[in-house]
């Protein structure tokens, strides 16, 4: 044997290791860069046909955009950001725009012009309705109240708006956070009317397994998980509580459908998506 070829092998060996390791060093960067400064800003435009039993036929094709999780002021969510979320949402043509909770991640003081000014650029046929999250009443969202009636948003806390047509009945419900135990949801079933198709908005998911036993919906809206953000395949996603069980997507759980939005803006750490885009939902209602 050659006595320089032992020499030989470990060059390679550790040019090898080297090139492995520079190779793993620029897609972490990669990867990096595209998670905190692509995705985030990279919305998608999502629609969910939903069937739903007790729906009138006059309400076919009814569309509901619903946003949440805007998080304002974070480093993904400036105002300009924000004033794209509210023109993608105006191009949807929505019959309803449903907020569902985490205007802010903190600072509601300093959030309140940003989001009064981006929820008066709203529009929709019927509206715009809102309900609280768990950051948002984490503090006093006093200042979140004035931002809603800037934009002439309907606040449900434990509260029922009905669509009326032509006699027919959509009631949209709404109860208050989950989480921060603001939630009165006998006192909402109370103020559903006897007629009409209901759906509830409730930021937290996983409360959809205590609205679905009351029988009295057909759909709940939610957000609060984020979809997990950083979605790597075959890796659990790390979701808060109230999020656990429903993460991302339309799921069915007893005779009631439940629709979990990713959101639109993000929280952390990290403050960042990775194969979880953030979401304009686009809800289309159909008679089952």
């Amino acid at each position: 044997m050659n006595k320089h070829q032992p020499m030989m092998r470990w060059r390679r060996f550790a040019l090898g290791a080297i090139k492995f390791i520079l190779i793993a060093i620029a897609l972490l960067f990669t990867t990096s860069v595209y998670a905190q400064g692509v995705e985030p800003r990279w919305f998608t435009i999502k629609t969910i046909d939903v069937k739903m039993a007790g729906l009138d036929p006059i309400f076919d094709g009814y569309k509901i955009v619903q946003l949440t999780d805007i998080h304002a002021r974070s480093a993904m969510m400036d105002r300009a950001q924000l004033e794209k979320v509210a023109r993608l949402a105006n191009q949807q043509n929505p019959d309803l725009i449903a907020l569902t909770g985490d205007y802010i991640t903190k600072g509601a003081s300093k959030s309140e012009e940003m989001l009064g000014n981006a929820f008066s650029q709203m529009k929709a046929k019927d509206g715009i309705v809102a309900i609280m999250g768990n950051h948002d009443r984490g503090e006093d969202s006093t200042p979140l109240e004035r931002a809603f009636a800037k934009g002439k948003i309907k606040l449900l806390n434990n509260d029922v708006y009905s669509i009326d047509r032509q006699g027919k009945l959509l009631n949209i419900a709404g109860v208050d956070d989950v989480w921060m135990k603001r939630v009165d949801l006998p006192k909402t079933i109370a103020r559903l009317p006897d007629t009409g198709a209901n759906v509830l908005l409730a930021h937290e998911p996983d409360f959809g397994d205590f609205a679905a036993n009351t029988f009295r919906f057909e759909l709940q809206l939610s957000g609060h998980s984020h979809g997990g953000q950083i979605a790597i395949p075959f890796a659990p996603r790390v979701t808060p509580p109230w999020g656990k069980k429903y993460i991302n997507g339309l799921y069915q759980i007893g005779v009631m459908q439940l629709y979990v939005s990713p959101g639109v803006g993000t929280t952390g750490p990290p403050k960042a998506r990775f194969n979880c885009r953030p979401e304009i939902s686009v809800i289309v209602l159909h008679p089952a």
